[in-house]
């Protein structure tokens, strides 16, 4: 009886230690989500709060549907209607309104409508009539600014068609002459699936999402090759090759600064500055030798008799890769994406070096907002941008922790 109490007091004060570390480890995490989810006036302070009080989205809010100052430019569709006259081939409108709509595939992204005045149409027509003019057209839609009330700030409406209106039963249509700015006028109204597409957030999203795709991609077509041969093929220095090869990088590495100069030197030479795919065959080259010495350890975990079943069978290499390894090579080849995503997913010295703001990631523009450090940075938006961040990567972990967890353990036990 007294064997079994020490076994549960033990097991007690083990369980207890290991709250208290998971504590340790994920606090800084739940702070940030404090400070995410409080007023932005409140900044970060050397109080710490448990529990915040007001607490509000309105960081999450203005980080994912915010405008921020960014630049529309789209095509839209619409209608037009208005008091106009025709003369010689052309079509005067003098008081009349244009609404327009802008859809992001089958979603609507956001509404406008504007007055016009002083507009000319060149139309095929070659009667003169005077009345209301009613129908469609389409052009391009550019905003920089929108005000607090809903209007207009700045903008410019250009390249647009009149593609079927009417004027006392005359059908109409046409180019527009020159182009409309637009200041201070008219109303614009977007939905939600507008405000994520405009806001900063987003367009740096697609930037990352775009850079660790192909870095995932280039890097499995890279490696799975290369752990197969490394694993069962023989040739001279087999044994040498892919651990130098490791060696090398991780001194290559450590030379820092003289590595980043002579890269980007290269690269500007080559005329390959700010070029997203570029930049994606770099970090996949950088992941290549862990991740095949990664994966040369679970594929050696696998029988050779399935390769050799195969070959007396008829399959060549490639077919043995496609049908007998990589279905069981699955949770290494897991493992591999899910490091290769993080690598492309959280770089961001080589990126801001060799890409201007506009091909950017979310990894520099998270850097960039610490830019104004100290009372200058709102920290509410700071801390919910981070999180959004951390968040694609926490949620491949959770979903594929299985095959990492099998990729790693196996993988490594094997020698």
């Amino acid at each position: 009886m007294g064997q079994k109490r020490k076994e549960i007091i033990k097991s007690f004060i083990l369980t207890l230690a290991a709250i208290f570390i998971m504590f340790i480890i994920l606090f800084p995490v739940y702070y940030i989500f404090t400070v995410s989810i409080k007023p932005a006036a409140t900044l970060a302070t050397t109080k710490i709060e448990l529990i915040p009080r007001n607490v509000t989205l309105d960081a999450y809010r203005e980080v994912l549907f915010g405008f921020k100052g960014s630049k529309v430019s789209e095509n839209f569709t619409g209608t037009i209607e208005g008091q106009v006259r025709i003369e010689g081939g052309k079509l005067y409108l003098d008081n009349g309104k244009l609404t327009g709509t802008i859809k992001y595939g089958p979603f609507t992204g956001l509404k406008f409508e504007i007055p016009i005045s002083g507009i000319i149409f060149d139309v095929s027509t070659t009667e003169n009539v005077q009345g209301v003019l009613k129908g469609d057209v389409r052009g391009l839609f550019v905003l920089t600014r929108v005000n607090d009330d809903g209007s207009i700030g700045f903008g410019i409406i250009r390249g647009v068609e009149l593609t079927g209106g009417d004027v006392n039963g005359i059908s109409v249509s046409g180019p527009m002459e020159k182009y409309v700015v637009l200041r201070n006028t008219g109303t614009v109204e977007f939905t939600v699936v507008g405000k994520f597409v405009n806001s900063v957030f987003f367009g740096y999203l697609k930037n990352s999402l775009l850079l660790a795709t192909l870095t995932v991609l280039l890097s499995l077509i890279f490696v799975v090759p290369a752990a197969y041969a490394f694993s069962r093929m023989q040739f001279f220095g087999r044994d040498h090759i892919l651990y130098f090869y490791l060696m090398f990088t991780q001194v290559a590495g450590g030379l820092g600064i003289a590595g980043l100069i002579a890269l980007y030197g290269m690269i500007v030479k080559l005329g390959l500055y700010d070029k997203l795919p570029v930049l994606s065959f770099i970090y996949a080259a950088g992941s290549v030798p862990f991740n095949t010495w990664l994966l040369k350890g679970y594929i050696d975990s696998i029988s050779p008799d399935f390769d050799e079943a195969a070959l007396v069978d008829g399959a060549s290499y490639l077919q043995i890769i496609r049908h007998v390894l990589l279905p069981m090579a699955l949770p290494g080849i897991a493992t591999v994406a899910i490091f290769a995503f993080i690598g492309g997913w959280t770089e961001f010295i080589l990126a801001s070096l060799l890409l201007t703001e506009k091909n950017q990631p979310l990894s520099v523009w998270i850097y960039l907002l610490m830019g104004g450090i100290g009372r200058g940075i709102d920290w509410s938006y700071f801390a919910a941008a981070a999180l959004l961040f951390a968040l694609p990567v926490f949620v491949m972990f959770m979903l594929a922790q299985n095959y990492i967890r099998s990729g790693l353990t196996v993988g490594g036990l094997k020698e």
